[in-house]
């Protein structure tokens, strides 16, 4: 039995016609939805914009929920990786590591730090460090007390150095005769049985004779362990404040002595901490915030061009500042929201202002562009409902992919990168809100500007039709025509790539270039992370990681084994 083409197409122009009346529908639907929304903002803009900077500054009150995560472990490591959960079994069985500070001496060119004028001059700077004091809430605090311990009750930690060798004792060290021979006559392992050897606390530049005996080196270094009993502290998340605020303490001061000491001793000291490295890498962050009130400024710069217009009277160039506005107010209510239900802020979510910036500024585009292609409309209300109808499909397609983008972003297990998704989320719901009221609001007064023949920017300023930039010679103007921004986009670059062959070669060889460069690129791609990115140059603590690097072989890390279910009497028995 032959088959009855009519019937198979029509079960196929069937599915597609449903699909197509789905889509018609949806349109539709929300080309009615932007109608109304849209009325109700033009019959009450003043009504519209009060309730919009209520509305923000009252989810902005959620910045005394302000939380931030700082530490780098919780912020990009799975929480539910076994390394969480082997750190906690440490933790909870040996408590956290000691906090290690390095004082690292420095020699000017030539001098030699094991003579004994040098150990003298690091003598004076251990001396210097154990002097140091500071008021930690309300606590006078000393290396004394943020000295690393055995046990309650035991004494300091003793510090490890070439030192070593006369206890750390200026009396035993002035009494010696010739301190380097003591250093070549007596066994390192006499005087620190276990840890690194005697190496690891002078410079690699070290200079040995010929029977392997030490002659020089240039730099040196002294190793402090401080104790590190963990606490929440507001904006630097868990540390030890007393042993935290000591690091910066002798790190600042040993750099402001370093010019008086290469005058007096030939050589200088620079301390390295972790306390540093971080309190460096916060002021960068902020710093950071100068850059991005630059950037905020040259993009109202760009967006009042593009809204500008070639006669004063039909230009909407401060519709540009509007829109920094309303993605201001975009920004403070989802920081606000999020601190409200707990979403803690890191170093991540500072660029959901650059998101909501790019993503606010192409909406307010969107929406203009749709008002420039209604002038034909005679009243200013009905042109701003026609252009909403038009120009919210639109708007709310491009918001919801981004929306399920980082819907979908928020299921990794990174928890920095999950909580930034999740703020980009309500930042950009909050952008879309604001952008179909608060910005429409605006521009319909803006419109209303025009129609009593009042100058973009100057409201109180009547002008004529003629008034402006780039007359033409016969004086003719019509609203709807494009800028010479959009012309030259929208015009002269399609008849330039589009109109000629020599164009569309020239573009597909572009493209095959950055193609092939892109390719390219992949191949030599690297992942690692380094505290030290986040450094800015010219910091002090910049000399102090430049002598680590340079005289003892950069950074070290530590690496321990521990052992459980061990009974130590049973097994020594067998």
């Amino acid at each position: 039995m032959e088959k009855s083409p009519h019937k198979e197409t029509e079960g196929g122009g069937g599915c597609k016609d449903r699909l197509e009346r789905l889509s018609a529908a949806v349109h539709t639907g929300t080309e009615k939805l932007f109608e109304k929304v849209s009325t109700v903002v033009v019959n009450h803009p003043g009504v519209t914009i009060a309730i919009c900077v209520v509305f923000a500054a009252a989810m902005a009150q959620g910045i005394w929920f302000y939380d931030e995560e700082v530490s780098s472990d919780k912020l990009f490591t799975p929480q539910d990786s076994q390394a969480f959960n082997d750190e906690t079994w440490v933790i909870d069985r040996f408590g956290n590591d000691a906090r290690t500070v390095f004082l690292q001496t420095l020699g000017t060119e030539g001098t030699n730090m094991l003579t004994k004028a040098s150990l003298l001059y690091m003598q004076e700077m251990h001396e210097w460090f154990l002097s140091q004091s500071l008021i930690v809430d309300g606590e006078d605090v000393t290396y004394n007390v943020v000295c690393s311990r055995y046990s309650e009750g035991d004494g300091c930690k003793a510090p490890v150095s070439v030192l070593s060798f006369w206890q750390h004792n200026r009396t035993l060290l002035e009494a010696d005769a010739d301190p380097l021979a003591t250093v070549n006559s007596v066994n390192w392992r006499d005087i620190e049985p276990s840890g690194p050897p005697l190496s690891y606390y002078i410079g690699s530049d070290a200079v040995y004779s010929g029977a392997a005996l030490l002659v020089s080196t240039r730099a040196t270094r002294i190793i402090y362990d401080l104790k590190n009993e963990k606490e929440e502290i507001s904006g630097v998340g868990e540390d030890d404040p007393q042993s935290r605020y000591f690091e910066i303490l002798v790190a600042e001061d040993s750099a402001n002595r370093r010019s008086a000491d290469r005058e007096a001793h030939n050589a200088e000291a620079y301390i390295l901490t972790d306390a540093q490295e971080e309190e460096a890498g916060d002021e960068a962050t902020g710093s950071d915030v100068a850059s991005l009130i630059i950037g905020y400024v040259l993009m109202f710069v760009y967006a009042s061009f593009v809204l500008s217009r070639g006669r004063a009277k039909y230009s909407h160039s401060i519709l540009g500042l509007v829109s920094i506005v309303s993605i201001g107010l975009s920004t403070f209510a989802a920081y606000g929201l999020c601190w409200y239900i707990g979403i803690k802020f890191n170093s991540v979510v500072q660029v959901l202002v650059l998101v909501l910036l790019g993503v606010g500024i192409d909406d307010t585009f969107v929406i203009m562009d749709s008002w420039w292609d209604c002038a034909d409309i005679p009243t200013m209300k009905e042109r701003m409902v026609a252009a909403m109808k038009h120009a919210g499909p639109a708007i709310t397609i491009t918001s919801m992919t981004d929306l399920i983008a980082f819907l979908a972003g928020s299921s990794t297990s990174f928890p920095g990168l999950r909580d930034f998704c999740y703020y980009a989320t309500v930042g950009i719901t909050f952008d879309f809100f604001f952008q179909c009221t608060f910005v429409v609001a605006i521009a319909y007064l803006d419109s209303v500007r025009q129609e009593k023949g009042r100058a973009d920017c100057l409201c109180c300023v009547a002008v004529d039709d003629e008034t402006g930039l780039c007359v033409k010679k016969d004086g003719s103007w019509t609203e709807g025509e494009k800028g010479i921004q959009n012309r030259i986009v929208g015009t002269h670059m399609p008849r330039l790539v589009l109109g000629t062959l020599v164009g569309k070669v020239v573009v597909i060889l572009i493209s095959c270039l950055l193609f092939g460069l892109g390719i390219y690129g992949c191949t030599k791609v690297k992942m690692n992370f380094n505290q030290e990115w986040f450094i800015p140059d010219g910091d002090a603590i910049e000399d102090a990681m430049d002598v680590r690097d340079t005289y003892f072989n950069g950074q070290s890390l530590p690496a321990n084994v521990y052992f459980s279910d061990i009974n130590y009497p049973q097994e020594q028995d067998t």
